[in-house]
């Protein structure tokens, strides 16, 4: 794989900054300052150089000059037209003392992302230089919807100087200086870690690699970290920042052929694109049902959660490789969303609608219109990115975004009907019409493939629907992906028409890539202690999935209920160690076994649907003014994605001593989730999730979630899940936002945990001490429907209407019940009184408070408490 210049730009622009890191960590050898200083570092006004860093970049690129790829170090791939090659030690080393066009143009993406950065606390002490190392990062939450006077002293959270892991990506409530042991050993191990990355032979894999270990590392090490700098842009952010800046200028510059200094710092033209891509439709694309998916659902949609993360990846990647640009210009991507920073050419322009057609024309024939992905592009100078301009122009391409959600697709090209779609069928398969899908044509290719039938079996399929089971089972057991511009790989219907994938044992670099044009090689998986890979690209995509493990074979709750013998069979037939488990086993989950060695509850799933409230706010006006910058934007959009994509699959399996472990993630990423799992633990979770939520965003008020919980059997067909839980999530928003709806009632969060805390475990003792009956449950039901009545009525200011003044009875109603039904087995008159007014004015308390929503706690109890047929 050739070298071209753009990746030469964009790897000595990732790590022109490298010597931030490495000058508090390491000495450089014996007389290197004295012999390279004058090389690399301004000389201020005749009497001392300044930029040091710059020093310790050159010398960082040089000790490790032996694991960069040959292909970084070929003087030709640094060639420019008519201009003297430069080294990648000079491109990356000279950006404060730039002499060459290449260099100016590191130099100049360097301004223009520290520039823009760059702000500073009006008030409080600056910190000194000695001090720099002790510098730690203020999060971004905690700037958000700041006050642009505010001091230091009024940001009390900061990030641990560690490499970011599913723990580490917490904020502390810490404001203290880090420790020099801290820094020198998070450099150490970077610098070890950087000896042991992969696919050396294949530069551009190994580029990939390295902005993942580079993002591993400095993501929590400030930009700028001494004086009255607002410290809370990452290393990270600034450096890649750069990158994605530094490769679109030499791309303009080239193609306008205009690589001269004076024309590099010339700030007015437009000479960026931000190019932005949004998959539409994948509601639609995860949860079609064809009305046959026996035991492989879970498959299905793990398949096509992971299919839509992977077309959106593979379209920004297509966009950047058409217009010759590197893999580190993509500068956001998650949540089926990217924006990627290209070269104002009309040369680019025109690929990049070339492109989106291509991308455009294979989805639209594999989901006959239901899905798109909307590429949109605005131009913008560099003179944007600074001086608080940013601001007007990103919301100006946010509206053009919106605008092209209308016009998905070309319909002078696409309307009218789908030719020759009937020819299509193939009346002679076993089941013409894709069973799984109920749109596509089944195909002969794929009829009875070993992953869409058992053995003995019979199975029909389409190629799309085929992949994305093969998929959904192969993801969760390999972990790692490499994806092949190719047609030899394991998919039936290679991406877009061309990327096949090839699945790789956990842990493994090697597959057989001898004649095969490898694009991409991603570990999907966070480890089980929390840790992230890092000798290869960490891409969390793959959420986590409950597999069968040695127990299930002997957990009998899968047998309980009134199934037929046949399917009991076909259930246990089902586990097989390492595969996923079955939604009906996951529902299974939410029985328990009595005392007296009964099963009780409903096995039945709950699903969640959650995420980020008013996050179109909070990216559009969180950052004010000058603080509303490129890098900033990018690490909001990485560390939100961070706690959905890489700390919950780690909570899903070890939080709580294990209690979320039969979860299963059907998408988890960007600012949102959908969890299926054992109602009642669902229940739980959601709490759980919520808690962890204000923590990671610094208890900021403005920043918040919202949540849609919702039960079903695990046969209800994937669709009607999706529409009643998309329904309650939308209640909660509908009722004031940072709330969650269950059993149809949506509460806020503090409401919910007190409803499921306190007031569940309070009638869950009530009833196992047998001081109220179930029945005696069923009526103070109804008392709470006519609570509800009550507060609709007074909520609305006009009264009780007459067909429903019985509803203000409810009070009186409870006593009646309670000194009839409860306590009834407590023999001593005074006592039974003592404790009936005792639950009749804690119930009346209760009532009175949360209305409509103590359905929340009463039904609760009643599902996990019902006998289950024996088994």
């Amino acid at each position: 794989m050739e070298v071209g210049i753009s990746s030469t730009i964009a790897l000595a622009a990732l790590l022109h900054d490298v010597g931030k890191f490495a000058q508090y960590a390491v000495s450089l050898p014996e007389g290197y300052r004295e012999r390279n200083a004058d090389l690399y570092q301004p000389f201020w006004n005749n009497r001392y150089y300044t930029h040091s860093h710059a020093l310790f970049t050159a010398y960082f690129l040089e000790s490790m000059k032996n694991f960069i790829p040959e292909g970084f170090w070929n003087p030709n791939a640094s060639t420019v037209r008519g201009v003297a090659p430069d080294s990648l030690i000079n491109l990356a080393a000279m950006h404060h003392k730039p002499e060459t066009p290449a260099q100016w143009v590191i130099a100049e993406a360097d301004r223009l992302s520290s520039g823009s950065d760059r702000d500073e606390f009006t008030e409080g002490k600056a910190i000194p230089v000695s001090d720099a190392i002790k510098t730690k990062l203020i999060p971004v939450f905690e700037m958000l919807f700041s006050s642009a006077d505010a001091s230091r002293d009024d940001f009390s959270w900061r990030y641990q100087i560690k490499p970011i892991d599913a723990t580490t990506i917490f904020p502390q409530k810490d404001s203290s200086e880090g420790s020099d042991e801290d820094y020198r050993k998070l450099y150490a191990d970077f610098s070890k870690a950087f000896t042991e990355l992969a696919h050396k032979n294949k530069p551009l894999l190994w580029l990939q690699h390295l902005d993942s270990l580079y993002r591993t590392f400095t993501s929590h090490v400030p930009a700028a970290r001494v004086g009255n700098v607002v410290h809370d842009v990452s290393l990270y952010d600034h450096s890649r920042t750069t990158a994605a800046l530094a490769v679109a200028l030499y791309r303009y510059h080239e193609e306008t052929d205009t690589l001269r200094e004076d024309a590099v710092k010339d700030r007015n033209p437009r000479k960026f694109l931000i190019v932005s891509g949004d998959f539409y439709g994948i509601q639609s694309f995860i949860f079609s049902v064809g009305g046959e998916q026996r035991g492989r659902r879970s498959k299905l949609l793990r398949g096509r959660s992971f299919s839509v993360s992977l077309l959106t990846e593979l379209a920004a990647h297509e966009i950047a490789k058409s217009l010759k640009l590197s893999p580190l210009s993509v500068v956001m991507s998650a949540g089926g969303k990217f924006h990627l920073i290209a070269h104002n050419t009309a040369e680019s322009r025109k690929k990049i609608e070339k492109v989106a057609q291509k991308l455009n024309d294979w989805l639209l024939d594999v989901t006959f219109g239901e899905s798109a992905l909307g590429i949109t592009y605005t131009g913008f100078s560099p003179a944007d990115l600074l001086n608080g301009r940013f601001e007007s122009f990103w919301k100006r391409h946010i509206e053009a975004m919106e605008e092209k959600k209308f016009r998905r697709f070309d319909l002078s090209k696409h309307g009218g009907v789908f030719k020759d779609f009937l020819d299509r069928f193939r009346n002679d398969l076993y089941r013409p019409l894709c069973p799984f899908c109920g749109k596509r044509p089944s195909e002969e290719k794929v009829e009875n493939d070993r992953a869409i039938a058992r053995p003995n079996e019979r199975a029909s399929a389409c190629g799309i629907c085929r992949d994305h089971i093969f998929v959904g089972t192969k993801i969760v057991k390999k972990h790692r992906v490499a994806v092949i511009d190719s047609q030899q790989g394991d998919l039936v219907a290679p991406l877009f028409g061309k990327y096949q994938l090839k699945f790789v044992d956990p842990g493994s670099t090697s597959i057989d890539l001898k004649g095969l044009n490898v694009e991409k090689f991603w570990d999907v998986n966070i480890y089980d202690n929390g840790t992230v890979p890092t000798d290869v690209t960490f891409m969390p995509v793959n959420g986590y999935v409950p597999v069968y493990e040695a127990y299930d074979e002997h957990d009998e709750r899968i047998l309980a209920g009134a199934r037929s013998e046949e399917a009991k069979l076909e259930l246990i037939d089902m586990i097989r160690e390492g595969d996923p488990k079955s939604f009906a086993h996951i529902a299974s989950r939410a029985l328990s076994f009595g005392d007296d060695g009964k099963l009780y509850g409903i096995d039945a799933l709950g699903v969640l649907k959650a995420d980020v409230d008013n996050l179109g706010a909070i990216f559009s006006c969180g950052f004010r003014g000058k603080r509303f910058t490129m890098s900033r934007m990018a690490t909001l959009s990485r560390v939100l994605n961070n706690f959905f994509a890489l700390y919950l699959p780690y909570a899903l399996r070890n939080e709580e001593k294990g209690a979320f472990c039969d979860v299963y993630t059907v998408f988890a990423g960007g600012d949102d989730l959908f969890l299926i799992g054992p109602w009642n633990k669902i229940r739980d979770l959601a709490i759980f999730i919520v808690g962890k939520f204000r923590t990671y965003v610094c208890e900021n008020r403005m920043v918040y979630i919202s949540a849609g919980i919702t039960l079903h059997k695990p046969s209800t067909p994937m669709d009607v899940i999706a529409e009643e839980t998309e329904e309650a999530l939308g209640m909660a928003k509908a009722s004031g936002r940072n709330r969650v709806t269950m059993f149809g009632h949506s509460v806020s969060w503090d409401a919910f945990s007190c409803l499921v805390d306190e007031v569940r475990e309070n009638l869950k003792k009530w009833l196992s001490e047998d001081v109220l009956s179930r029945s005696a449950f069923h009526r103070i039901l109804k008392l709470v429907e006519m609570a509800e009545i009550e507060e609709c009525a007074i909520s609305r200011g006009k009264g009780v209407c007459i067909t429903d003044i019985e509803c203000v009875k409810w009070r009186a109603f409870l006593g009646y019940q309670v000194a009839r039904n409860a306590a009834k087995k407590i023999r001593d008159k005074k006592d039974a009184q003592r404790v009936q007014t005792q639950i009749a004015g804690q119930l009346a308390k209760w009532i009175n408070d949360y209305r409509g929503a103590m359905i929340i706690p009463f039904w609760s109890v009643l599902y996990d408490t019902r006998k289950k047929r024996d088994f």
